[in-house]
């Protein structure tokens, strides 16, 4: 007994490892919100804007992060709570490489005064816009490079975290609404049946981006991105090119974002488009007039041309006719702009919370082949209006 004692002595030391780990997140309370849109009641808005949590861990060479997206109102569905959960390794000079789910940057992201950007679904009335925040992703990345040389450089090869269901024949599942699958009554398509996966199949997907950042003096980083991404049900590749700058000092930041992109999804696809091309434009700044008040101001459009899938033909799977949902448009083509303005004042209350007082203005315009295709939108023509204080707090 005591022999064995002495060797568990021994070894202890040969198993022992340093972990260091952070716990970082990010709350956004609506203290009081007050929204309009043209033609519809306005209200006060009271609550919780946005609450994240993410976890840091550190050995050797190797880091992890997973981020709980809380207020994501989908989180019944299997890992859908997890935005991002990815492993890096960082044991070669100048590089990392990352595996895992997360977000893939290729964007110059950036908030707002007091609401999200287009890019991140921030809108009062909507935007028509497929090229937002590529999130929920399954990848593998490459980094190389870091602020000391100058520039980093990042490829991602990804796909998505949710798949559509297929039965071992190869034929596609889908979600009906009525309909007997008989030739004088088809079933009516509303989507396809998907399931979250932990991993993507290239044979049905293939996803790649790349995001160069150009670290310059006077606090300043530029940034020029490229993705591209099809899936075996959309009519064409879908691609975007973003190119950005930002100042962060403490005397006064800025931001800037131009993306220019084309989409395709297949025709019972969430969002599904034949083919949607798009422009996105955000300018921003912050002044700091002292170490407690800074002044801030954000502007931002989106052009949106979408031409729809053509549902209009049914078809034959397993013996069963199906036609796509009546309430589709066929073939039809759209434009909608949106153009947002806003501006406001912050008050830092300490270190890590702040308390952001400001307005927005919002304006949408939409145009359609008929007038038929503008009942497809709840605000195809509006504006709106948004009074809100917000305090935000890091930990």
């Amino acid at each position: 007994m005591r022999s064995l004692c002495l060797l568990l002595c021994l070894l202890l030391p040969n198993f022992a490892f340093s972990l260091d780990t952070a716990l970082k997140g990010f709350i956004a309370l609506d203290a009081l919100n007050y929204e309009k849109i043209s033609n519809a009641p306005g209200a006060a808005v009271i609550g919780i804007g946005v609450l994240d949590l993410k976890v840091f861990a550190e050995q050797d060479y190797l880091s992890a992060a997973i981020k709980l997206d809380l207020d994501n109102s989908k989180l019944s569905e299997a890992n859908n709570i997890f935005e991002e959960a990815y492993a890096s390794y960082r044991g070669i000079k100048g590089w990392r490489f990352s595996l895992g789910k997360g977000i893939i940057r290729f964007q110059n992201l950036h908030w707002g005064v007091i609401e999200n950007s287009y890019l991140d679904g921030g809108s009062l009335i909507g935007t028509e816009n497929g090229w937002r925040k590529v999130s929920r992703k399954n990848f593998i990345s490459a980094t190389y490079g870091n602020r000391g040389i100058g520039f980093a450089n990042t490829f991602a090869v990804f796909g998505d975290s949710t798949e559509v269901k297929t039965y071992d024949n190869g034929s596609i599942a889908y979600t009906t609404s009525g309909g007997t699958g008989q030739a004088g009554s088809p079933l009516r398509v509303t989507g396809y049946t998907a399931d979250n996966v932990p991993a993507f199949n290239t044979s049905k997907e293939q996803g790649f981006a790349n995001k160069l950042e150009l670290y310059r003096e006077g606090f300043w980083t530029l940034t020029a991105g490229q993705i591209y991404y099809r899936n075996k049900f959309a009519h064409t590749g879908s691609y975007a090119f973003d190119f950005g700058a930002t100042r962060d000092a403490d005397d006064w930041e800025f931001w800037v974002d131009f993306m220019w992109g084309k989409q395709s999804k297949g025709p019972f696809e969430a969002y599904s488009t034949y083919l949607k091309q798009e422009y996105f434009v955000q300018m921003g700044t912050q002044y700091h007039i002292n170490t407690d008040w800074s002044w801030l101001a954000n502007a931002e459009f989106t052009h949106v041309k979408d031409k729809y899938h053509d549902f209009s033909t049914a078809f034959v799977q397993e013996g069963k006719y199906y036609q796509g949902d009546s309430n589709r448009q066929f073939g039809q083509t759209t434009r909608a702009q949106n153009y947002k303005i806003e501006t406001g004042a912050q008050y830092n209350l300490s270190k890590s919370a702040f308390l952001t007082m400001g307005g927005l203005y919002e304006k949408r315009k939409t145009t359609a082949d008929s007038a038929k295709a503008l009942s497809n939108f709840r605000y195809p023509n509006n504006n709106a209006y948004k009074l809100a204080t917000t305090i935000s707090f890091w930990f």
